[in-house]
């Protein structure tokens, strides 16, 4: 079994990890665009020409599934690729519902500018009963590039971005749920939860996808989510800074406890959680 997982930059991992724990023995090839990302303030069409040389990238290499791990590139490209795809494509989106169905008040959902102002989102809010009336959705253009870029106060410049961009949307919302719109952003998932207190949950949609992934590939209900494998067989791949980025990519994936399996590899630099 092989899976090809895209994402504009490194966030994406954390639905790699979210797919491990349901298929821990299938072979991986990550893909990520960081020559163009970010992907959440560019041109949609652009956005969508992007995850088309990826996508046909997956093909090339014989993929059994492709994972759009990145809310961006699902709004922009999942629905016309979908169209002609001869294997699943499993698109990224955010875990409104999940948060409404169990939330009673105000949901927050971060989002990359792209997201936000996208047909697809608009879409999805006006199905789900009562979700444009409690659903608000906030862009977050700069915090994406803060948590890729991995600087020494990475996690100092996002808690300053917080405080100064999202805290008062929160003050004023009091939201029960938020929901984390971008892959990128569930690198800090637990630094979120400190922030927004016990009052307020906090949503993604990676696990959603990846028994979504389960069920496309073997037509039954996924089973309950195992531990992470100590080694997985993951292909880094990307389209700029090939060494630099697979180094930090390795690091992210040990600091889960997962090591990639690929014979060479120096030993990666070290990543501080969010």
């Amino acid at each position: 079994m092989r899976i090809g997982v895209f994402d504009s930059g490194l966030g994406g991992l954390s639905t790699l990890l979210a797919c491990l724990r349901y298929l821990p023995s299938a072979e991986y090839r990550f893909f990520g665009d960081v020559a163009h990302a970010p992907y959440g303030d560019k041109d949609p069409q652009a956005v969508r020409r992007w995850t088309a040389e990826a996508y046909e990238r997956f093909l090339a290499a014989g993929v059994d599934a492709v994972v759009l791990a990145c809310n961006t590139a699902t709004s922009a490209a999942a629905a016309p690729l979908r169209e002609q795809s001869p294997v699943p494509i499993l698109g990224l989106e955010p875990a409104i519902k999940k948060a409404l169905d169990v939330e009673s008040g105000p949901i927050l959902l971060l989002a990359t500018t792209l997201t936000v102002r996208g047909d697809k989102l608009r879409a999805l809010l006006q199905r789900m009963d009562g979700a444009q009336q409690r659903v608000r959705a906030v862009a977050c253009p700069g915090l994406m590039e803060i948590v890729e870029a991995q600087t020494t106060d990475w996690r100092a410049q996002a808690e300053s971005y917080w405080r100064e961009r999202l805290l008062p949307h929160f003050v004023e919302l009091r939201p029960k749920g938020l929901v984390l719109g971008c892959t990128h952003y569930c690198w800090l998932e637990d630094a979120f939860r400190d922030w927004v207190g016990p009052g307020c949950r906090v949503y993604d949609g990676n696990d959603g996808l990846a028994r979504h992934l389960w069920r496309r590939l073997y037509g039954t209900e996924a089973p309950a989510p195992g531990a992470l494998p100590q080694v997985a067989r993951v292909q880094l791949e990307f389209s700029a800074q090939r060494e630099e980025k697979t180094q930090q990519a390795s690091a992210w994936l040990a600091s889960r406890g997962v090591l990639v399996e690929r014979a060479g590899m120096a030993r990666p630099r070290p990543f501080t959680r969010g």
